[in-house]
């Protein structure tokens, strides 16, 4: 009898550890898996994109989307000045996300090289005008609270009386602005305009005069989020 209690009482504290360890799993499963759905509609294709989230306080948490140009092939990153035809990097393309995210790749570049791509489950092909849907989930855990994201769109070639430096330099990338609270309910935001990147892409300031963009500011129609946990 004696064998039989221990053996009984082994296999009780053995279903007790699984039980805590599937419960443990699934809390933070239900942290890890939540989706947050990207809806941009695009009025114009080809255009260089980011997409990020950052704290309440401001700080840089996670990439969800870039452009494969930028992301893969190197587009801010060539090695050659921000106008040189050849090998220019295009710094003005995204710099508002590049600078915030904030790794120096070298020189000051915060843009990813050809060299060291970032990950394939951030990036597609550039956008065609029309609805863009893009959904992120989450591979490290966030907590419960107000979160912040952020849309910056570019496009080369998008010139005016304002704005116009170079063979393919134009208007500044625009950027847009919504949030996000993160907990058991499910949450829908809308994005708004708040400002334009620096014209030569040299930091990540948000300028929020945008009285000289044009064109600029109808790259994106409209953009949302829906957050479900």
């Amino acid at each position: 009898m004696k064998y039989l209690s221990n053996k009984n009482s082994c296999c009780f504290s053995l279903r007790l550890i699984i039980l805590s360890f599937f419960y443990i799993n699934i809390s933070i499963a239900q942290d890890i898996n939540m989706e947050w759905r990207f809806h941009v509609h695009m009025n114009k294709s080809l255009c260089q994109m980011a997409i990020w989230i950052a704290d309440e306080q401001g700080r840089y948490v996670d990439t969800v989307y870039v452009t494969r140009k930028v992301a893969i092939k190197g587009l801010g990153n060539k090695g050659g000045g921000i106008d040189a035809r050849s090998d220019g990097s295009r710094l003005s393309a995204l710099p508002v996300w590049a600078h915030h995210r904030g790794e120096d790749y070298g020189g000051g570049n915060y843009y990813p090289p050809k060299g060291q791509p970032l990950i394939d489950a951030i990036t597609s092909a550039t956008p065609w005008a029309g609805e863009f849907v893009w959904i992120w989930k989450p591979t490290s855990r966030l907590k419960s609270g107000r979160y912040f994201y952020f849309i910056e769109v570019n496009k080369s070639y998008d010139s005016n009386e304002y704005h116009d430096y170079s063979w393919y330099r134009g208007q500044p990338s625009v950027v847009w602005k919504g949030e996000i609270v993160v907990g058991d309910d499910e949450y829908t935001s809308s994005a708004k305009i708040i400002g334009h990147g620096e014209v030569a892409g040299e930091d990540g300031s948000i300028n929020p005069d945008v009285s000289t963009l044009t064109s600029a500011l109808k790259l994106i129609d409209r953009a949302r989020v829906v957050y479900r946990p």
